[in-house]
């Protein structure tokens, strides 16, 4: 059973800019702000929610499909179709703005839905979604603006991009064009976990540590409606829209924590923030492996790389023996960049679990995002150039 509490509030201005959908039984959430300055932000934010709410029975269906059958690919399913849900919300509104010839009117969105233990998000713009786990709150999004630009580059710290004139001022918004790059990711829901997702009227002027202290209080509703009352308390300069979700937690919470922990230290993303790797997640095939199956053969085409979440396999290079891995060890990441034939078989030692990284995979993820897909192959270049020099100094 998902528990959740929903409030918008107009803050100190007149009109309420921001919409919010908030539906329990299909676990479909929606927080969308008009901008401000913009034409008519009120009727992007609420065609937005608009057409995520047409769109919250199919998304249901996919979802059922990945709690009843919950592998890469279902889950993969359920995060193009709120990415899909994203196009046509930027669609709408763009060609609503051209009927009214309000050319300009745009919104934020992000959207959340949850089934079987996940939560899927989407997100354009500054609204923000977050994670309270264990007493700790953590953004998983990360904002589509131009001081946020700034202080990932280094240019602005961010004391200085909350006073920034330009905080207002994002980089991506439904409605701007026919068509928008949303950000979508997954993340496996832990038991005691919270969702929050808000418009830039609590986050901007309520401290991170505020906000965490009030998301932990037991009631949901009474911690919603105190999270209003603290940006209230702060003067409240735009609209306020905050929803607080406990969702149904995952079933394999042991399993989940240990692919966490694995994603968090494997070189190819251990220098990415948190925001990031649930978005590179997405690449990243989760499987149980049996007792004494191959994994890998010696002379087969690779095509991907490994990564040993659970349990421990044997590798093997024709009768000779040459190595145990276990969790957190990976093979065949030269396999994300070429075909070339295994030099080893690979084989479970007993039941385990693994990650499995698909060159094809990564190379769509280098051409969706290439920022980020560009870090994570830089990652892989710096692993291998290391390895080169390593072997090279013990051959001299």
């Amino acid at each position: 059973m998902i528990r959740f509490h929903a409030v918008t509030h107009p803050g100190s201005r007149k009109n309420n800019e921001d919409a919010m959908f908030a539906d329990g039984q299909n676990g479909v959430f929606v927080v969308a702000d008009g901008v401000g300055g913009r034409a008519a932000g009120e009727i992007a934010s609420a065609l937005t929610v608009d057409t995520v709410e047409t769109a919250a029975p199919s998304i249901r269906a996919l979802m059922n499909t990945y709690q009843s059958q919950p592998d890469w690919q279902s889950r993969n399913a359920v995060l193009e179709a709120l990415d899909k849900v994203c196009q046509d919300c930027s669609k709408n509104v763009y060609d609503e703005a051209e009927r009214l010839f309000k050319r300009g009117m745009t919104t934020t969105v992000v959207v959340m839905a949850v089934a079987g233990g996940t939560a899927f998000l989407a997100h354009v713009g500054d609204s923000r979604a977050y994670l309270v786990r264990d007493g700790l709150m953590q953004q998983l999004t990360e904002d589509h603006s131009m001081v946020n630009e700034l202080v990932r580059s280094g240019q602005m710290s961010y004391d200085e991009a909350k006073k920034s004139q330009y905080r207002n001022v994002i980089t991506r918004a439904i409605g701007l064009y026919p068509n928008v790059q949303a950000d979508v990711m997954s993340i496996d829901i832990l038991p005691g976990d919270r969702i929050i997702l808000c418009s830039d009227g609590l986050s901007d002027p309520v401290p991170n540590a505020l906000i965490e202290s009030i998301s932990c209080q037991d009631d949901v509703e009474i911690a919603t409606q105190h999270l209003v009352e603290a940006a209230l308390d702060a003067g409240a300069p735009d609209n306020v829209t905050v929803a607080l979700i406990e969702p149904e937690a995952t079933a394999k919470a042991e399993a989940a924590r240990a692919r966490a922990q694995v994603m968090e230290d494997l070189f190819l993303f251990r220098d990415l923030p948190f925001n990031a790797r649930l978005r590179v997640a997405r690449i990243c095939e989760a499987r149980s492996i049996a007792a004494e199956e191959i994994i890998a053969e010696q002379g087969d085409p690779g095509n991907a790389m490994y990564v040993m979440v659970q349990g421990s396999v044997k590798v093997t290079r024709g009768d000779q023996a040459i190595a145990i891995l276990g969790a957190g060890q990976h093979f065949g990441e030269i396999s994300l960049l070429d075909e070339r034939p295994r030099s080893a078989t690979v084989t479970s030692a007993g039941p385990g679990s693994v990650i499995i990284i698909r060159r094809d995979a990564l190379m769509e993820l280098c051409q969706r995002e290439p920022g980020l897909g560009n870090r994570v192959l830089l990652a892989l270049a710096t692993s291998l150039a290391d390895r080169l020099r390593s072997s090279n100094e013990a051959r001299s």
